[in-house]
């Protein structure tokens, strides 16, 4: 099993993470680099956690925040460079946060199909750069009437000053348009869950995009809900669908310094594998970390060990060009 989606910088604690390999006897990480406190970069940290490793460490570099200080003629440029320095450092791949809400309201982002960012684009579909790209949030977010208890609690309710959801995926839509090569992983179902429908008419129009599974546990309630459609999507898009728990990001979006939580991470493993895993009926019981709320009844899909192979692993391979090699890599460290 691969973590494709693990959030991390060096005040975590790289035992923490280490231990967290050693538990769930995972096969690989992917480290995701959003900056520290929305400032520092921690490409670094992550190198350096994968030169002690004893698995497979895939970097994922984020972008620096400075640059959209910049003007747009500036700017178009410095994205391009950006990508070549991150690449030029060892990295799979590329992270973006920006197409979070308060991400965009914290930074002076243009509109992803502005021309400013047309050479950046061209840039990863020409050379095929992995990019996670995160796009909104849970779509309860921008309705007081959905919103669990939690996120509200959490401030998580998205009013009149915050980027509009469907504006957002218009935006998005229109670069996928231009640039259907792009290889993209949309973390959270592109929060879908809820609609997949037309999650699914995406996905056949750009075959290019992936989707990974890291919670909001709202993406586990929406799809519980309607486990026959839920796993029929999986099977039809069995290929494109990756593994990944967003572990660490709660640490390290907060100014303080945090180590990473074990029991938030197992929480996060958990949840996933119940739902992929168990057949029929379950209870899903909170257990003071990520799950918070419950007891609540869920509908799991029990999918087939063929496609919980592809999800768990060979889908970030073949992602990161290393599917006819993976296992010859994956053995490197051991």
């Amino acid at each position: 099993m691969i973590d494709g989606h693990i959030h991390y910088a060096s005040m975590l604690n790289p035992r923490k993470l280490n231990e967290l390999i050693r538990r769930e006897n995972l096969r690989g990480v992917a480290l995701q680099c959003i900056p520290k406190a929305d400032d520092l970069p921690v490409e670094e940290d992550a190198f350096a956690f994968a030169a002690q490793a004893k698995v497979p460490v895939y970097v994922f570099g984020g972008i620096r925040r400075e640059l959209y200080r910049l003007s747009e003629p500036e700017l178009s440029d410095a994205l391009v460079r950006e990508a070549e320095r991150l690449m030029d450092r060892g990295c799979a791949g590329i992270k973006m946060l920006e197409g979070k809400p308060q991400i965009r309201k914290a930074h002076p982002i243009p509109d992803f199909d502005r021309p400013v960012w047309e050479p950046y684009w061209s840039f990863l579909e020409e050379r095929q750069i992995p990019v996670y790209f995160h796009v909104n949030d849970p779509e309860e977010f921008w309705d007081p009437e959905k919103i669990s208890k939690h996120a509200l609690e959490s401030g998580w309710l998205y009013d009149e000053t915050f980027i509009n959801n469907e504006e957002q995926y218009r935006q998005v839509l229109a670069v996928l348009e231009r640039h259907p090569g792009l290889r993209i992983v949309f973390p959270h179902f592109f929060f879908f869950s809820g609609q997949l429908d037309r999650l699914r008419g995406i996905m056949e129009a750009f075959e290019e995009i992936r989707i990974d599974v890291t919670p909001g546990i709202e993406l586990y309630y929406n799809l519980s809900g309607q486990p026959e459609a839920a796993k029929k999507f999986f099977g039809q898009f069995q290929d494109r669908i990756l593994y990944g728990t967003d572990s660490g990001a709660g640490e390290i979006v907060r100014s303080q310094n945090e180590e990473l939580s074990l029991e938030d991470a197992l929480s996060r493993m958990k949840l996933i594998r119940d739902f992929l895993e168990t057949e029929g009926t379950y209870t899903l019981y909170p257990d003071g970390y990520y799950v918070k709320e419950g007891p609540r009844q869920m509908q799991g899909l029990g999918l087939s060990p063929a496609i919980l192979q592809k999800i768990y692993e060979t889908n970030f391979l073949e992602l990161i060009g290393e599917r006819k090699k993976g296992p010859d890599s994956l053995n490197e460290k051991k």
